[in-house]
């Protein structure tokens, strides 16, 4: 009983149950305010560039600030500085370029497609980030776990399954027609494998890439590429609207929805130093739940039997991915290392001489002698 409760008190100073939940609470609100403010027309009125703009310096800010305060000034802590080179500058450029383009893309599928919609497509880049997670980081996944991630895509396919046989609006009231629904799902297309790779690449960063260096001091890096290119990319989008000012369109909700997506950002960063991107694709995968049933009570979404079968599916995929099935299975792929030449002549002039053998001894003879077994099986 006590091993379970320390199992359980373990489990809940997880600091990656709370960063995880963080944002699984961050990612419903960023689907239900953005729906909030789309116009009868389903468009959004409001500077989109702007919007992501303000977000990164928010980020930005607040990075600087925690690391100025709980790592520079703080003389006996490591603060990155030491380490700092251009080259590696450089690179927090890629993900910070495709978290660019992809916070611009969430906003107009979201308003396409609607909460619902949004956040079960979406989970296609669980298949992405699997492949990537396995390709860039080298992580082993079991049998059981690829088959969760198969498992994930049919149940985006199942989820929504009428819509692609029926007329937008007789079938859901997310989009105004099936070109509505078409470039929103090319949009999430684009969406998820950008999502997949700027994030595989970004756990790179902040795990193998000076791993000693402070969480926030990597922010700092990432942030900055994020405000420098937006800052681009809202000039150009403000030069072709006409009489449209930075500010154009925006209200109350949508600073809210602006603070909303920074700490959106930011739970992310703790995500990925406390847990890894599969983590994070699977809370986006929770969000769907509360996503669906909030959408239900106050857009009046329409739940069918093919979105539910795909939730079903989802917290099927869901069990077979996290469940301690795997541990087990990853066990049984560890075998001991063999003895060495060295360890193992010393074990036959022991042997011949009739010296009494060293306990260490034996347990590498009783290693060398179940490797044994095993090629024999």
């Amino acid at each position: 009983m006590l091993s379970r409760t320390g199992g359980r008190c373990d489990f809940l100073a997880n600091p990656a149950l709370y960063a995880t939940m963080t944002l699984v609470f961050f990612s419903v609100t960023q689907s239900m305010l953005t729906a909030a403010t789309r116009s009868s027309s389903g468009r959004l009125e409001y500077q989109t560039t702007s919007a992501v703009f303000l977000q990164e310096m928010i980020k930005l800010c607040f990075s600087t600030c925690h690391w100025y305060n709980y790592s520079y000034r703080d003389h006996t802590a490591y603060d990155g500085l030491a380490s700092f080179n251009i080259f590696n500058f450089i690179l927090y450029m890629v993900p910070g370029l495709t978290y660019a383009i992809q916070n611009s893309i969430s906003y107009y599928a979201i308003a396409l497609l609607g909460p619902p919609t949004y956040q079960v497509m979406g989970n296609f880049k669980i298949v992405i980030t699997v492949i990537l997670f396995r390709m860039i980081l080298h992580r082993k996944l079991t049998i059981i776990q690829w088959l969760a991630v198969v498992l994930l895509f049919l149940s985006m396919v199942i989820s929504k399954m009428t819509a692609f046989t029926s007329k937008g609006d007789e079938v859901d009231g997310s989009w105004s027609s099936k070109t509505d629904l078409q470039l929103g799902f090319m949009l999430v297309l684009i969406n998820s494998c950008l999502s997949a790779f700027s994030g595989v690449f970004n756990e790179w960063l902040i795990k193998r890439l000076d791993p000693e260096a402070p969480l926030q001091f990597k922010n700092m890096q990432l942030y900055f590429f994020g405000v420098f290119l937006n800052i681009i990319g809202g000039f150009v989008a403000i030069g072709k609207a006409n009489g449209a000012g930075f500010f154009t369109g925006f209200t109350p909700l949508v600073w809210i929805i602006i603070l909303n997506n920074a700490g959106l950002g930011i739970s992310v960063a703790f995500i990925m130093k406390f847990a890894n991107n599969v983590y994070k694709c699977f809370a986006g995968a929770v969000s769907v739940y509360l996503s669906t049933y909030l959408s239900s009570l106050f857009f009046g979404e329409r739940i069918d039997l093919p979105f539910v079968c795909g939730v079903i599916n989802l917290s099927v995929a869901l069990y077979m991915y996290m469940g301690d099935h795997n541990k087990i299975l990853k066990e049984k792929w560890t075998t001991p290392e063999s003895p060495t030449k060295i360890q193992m002549d010393s074990l036959k002039i022991a042997s011949t001489t009739g010296a009494k053998k060293d306990p260490a001894d034996l347990s590498i003879e009783n290693i060398y002698n179940k490797n044994q077994a095993n090629k024999d099986n």
